[in-house]
């Protein structure tokens, strides 16, 4: 080549153009010159991103040959915040890929039911919302130097619920990107130490915006109150019916409904449950502790102070609180059993 070859642009505009041209030349090339300058940062983003820029922990841009905003451009943004809840009509993913990926060279590049969403380097995520359904997330690898390819290197089918965010990770399997699920509790572990990818534009047509919900508000689950009388206090030996009630017995059950009112604002319910010691048999027993709650239930009726549906059952000898009693029926078996012989009232309602 000559000297004349390397002549600048606006001399060969000049000596080769019409004379409209030549007399606009000048601001053409102007008005030319503005849009590359405006599209060099995005370009030099995506380069970085598409092609696998040198990103590290502490590496989250890259430097340009601009000066001024343009002299540095971030390629990754803010660091990962736990997402909202979203409502029954959306799903959420997120994508995302550990420092742990190093032996995949340059950029992930990630596609939803063919379209592409983003593409992310080492230390990167993304998230976007969909509606709910079946999904293939496809995964090509980006290297430098290499032509891209139409096909992907993997591609991931998975069912999107409503409602819920779905978490996919990069991970390396033969030399190739996969997108794997995983769990929330692993995912929110991981992804703790990394950034928003930046400068790719999702091209997913179903993708929407997400919608942010309250949480749902969970009632506290209230565990029944126990009021626990000993049986031997409330029967004579061996009864179990309501004349076999003693005077101490009619006292306690008193009291106790006494103490129900002084501490509950409301009584939603009242379960009576029966228990009897070992001694004896089974079904004796069953049909002992059976006919005390029963007794003590149409008592506490009876008495009319508690509006609230009252319950009962029978246990016998299936929930002992002492077990090592012998199972001889010898006074020292009965004394030693008396914490067994009881009758359990649990109260559920609203405190005050």
């Amino acid at each position: 080549m000559n000297k004349q070859d390397y002549r600048p642009i606006s001399d060969l505009v000049t000596r080769n153009s019409s004379p409209f041209f030549k007399e606009n030349h000048q601001a053409v090339l102007l008005k030319i010159m503005q849009r590359i300058k405006i599209y060099i940062p995005l370009l030099i983003g995506l380069f970085a991103a598409l092609c696998g820029a040198s990103v590290s922990q502490a590496q989250t841009s890259v430097t340009t040959n601009q000066v001024g905003v343009n002299a540095k451009i971030d390629v990754l943004g803010g660091v990962f915040t736990p997402p909202s809840n979203i409502g029954a009509s959306q799903t959420r993913i997120v994508v995302y890929r550990t420092f742990n990926t190093q032996e995949l060279p340059g950029a992930t590049g990630v596609f939803i039911q063919g379209r592409y969403h983003t593409s992310l380097v080492p230390g990167g995520y993304s998230e976007l919302c969909l509606p709910p359904g079946q999904f293939e997330i496809g995964a090509r690898q980006f290297r430098v130097g290499q032509n891209a390819r139409d096909s992907y290197d993997t591609v991931t089918a998975i069912e999107l619920p409503p409602a819920q965010t779905q978490y996919l990770s990069v991970v390396e399997s033969s030399g190739r990107p996969v997108m794997q699920p995983v769990s929330a509790a692993q995912a929110l572990q991981e992804l703790g130490t990394t950034r928003l990818q930046m400068h790719t534009i999702s091209r997913v047509t179903q993708a929407q915006n997400c919608v942010a919900v309250a949480a749902p508000v969970v009632a506290p689950v209230i565990q029944p109150e126990q009021f626990i009388l000993s049986a031997d206090t409330l029967f004579a030996f061996g009864r179990s019916d309501l004349n076999g009630l003693t005077a101490a017995g009619r006292e306690s059950l008193d009291i106790l409904t006494s103490r129900i009112r002084q501490k509950y604002v409301n009584v939603d319910r009242v379960h009576v449950i029966g228990h009897a010691d070992p001694l004896g048999s089974p079904e004796f027993n069953e049909r002992l502790s059976l006919n005390r709650a029963n007794t003590v239930r149409q008592y506490l009726i009876t008495k009319g102070e508690i509006s609230a549906p009252v319950t009962s059952e029978g246990k016998g000898a299936r929930q002992l609180v002492e077990t090592r009693c012998a199972r001889q029926p010898t006074s020292a078996a009965i004394a030693c059993n008396q914490v067994n012989r009881r009758v359990v009232t649990e109260v559920a309602g609203q405190r005050r």
